[in-house]
C-alpha cells in the first residue's frame, strides 16, 4: 500500500477496500418479468501513488453483458463526504458521494444508492443497491452483492 500518512486520516475508511476481491450477487429489476438474475465479477482496489484516491478497477459478467469500468475514490474536505466518479465499457459516466459510519456505508448518486458494509472481520463487503426512475420517486430494490477477498 502506499504511504498514505500523506494523506488525511478521512482517508484511512478506504484501505478497508485495497485488494482484490471475487463479486457475486443477484440483479433484482430486469424489466416486466420481475426476475432476478445473478451476476459476477473481479474487482480490484488501490491507492493511486500519493495515497489521495483509491483506484476501483472492475470487470463484471450481467445478465446483459459483459462490463469493464474504472473507478476514483476520494475525500471532498469541503462537504465532508467521499466522492466517486467511474467510467464503463458501455459508455456510462456516473457521479456518486459515500458516507461511512463505522463499517457500513452508503454510496448515492442521483438515481441510485448502494448500503452495506463489512463483515467477516473484512473478508466480506455486502448490501443491496437501490434504483430509482427520477428524483424524489421512491427507491426499489435493484441488486444485492458481496465482495468477498480474493485468496
Amino acid at each position: 500500500m502506499t504511504d498514505i500518512a500523506a494523506a488525511t486520516a478521512a482517508h484511512q475508511p478506504l484501505a478497508a477496500f485495497v485488494g482484490a476481491w471475487n463479486t457475486r450477487g443477484e440483479v433484482k429489476l430486469l424489466g416486466p418479468s420481475g426476475r432476478g438474475a445473478p451476476f459476477h465479477a473481479t474487482d480490484n482496489y488501490e491507492w493511486l501513488p500519493g495515497g489521495h484516491y483509491l483506484v476501483h478497477r472492475y470487470s463484471a459478467q450481467m445478465p446483459d453483458g459483459a462490463v469493464d469500468g474504472i473507478e476514483i475514490v476520494g475525500w471532498d474536505a469541503s462537504r465532508k463526504l467521499y466522492t466517486m466518479q467511474s467510467y464503463d465499457s458501455q459508455g456510462n459516466a456516473n457521479t456518486m458521494t459515500a458516507a461511512v459510519d463505522g463499517d457500513q456505508w452508503t454510496f448515492t448518486g442521483n438515481n441510485v444508492r448502494f448500503r452495506g458494509g463489512f463483515g467477516e472481520e473484512g473478508r466480506v463487503f455486502a448490501g443491496v443497491w437501490e434504483m430509482r426512475e427520477r428524483l424524489n420517486a421512491p427507491w426499489r430494490a435493484w441488486m444485492t452483492v458481496e465482495l468477498r477477498r480474493a485468496e
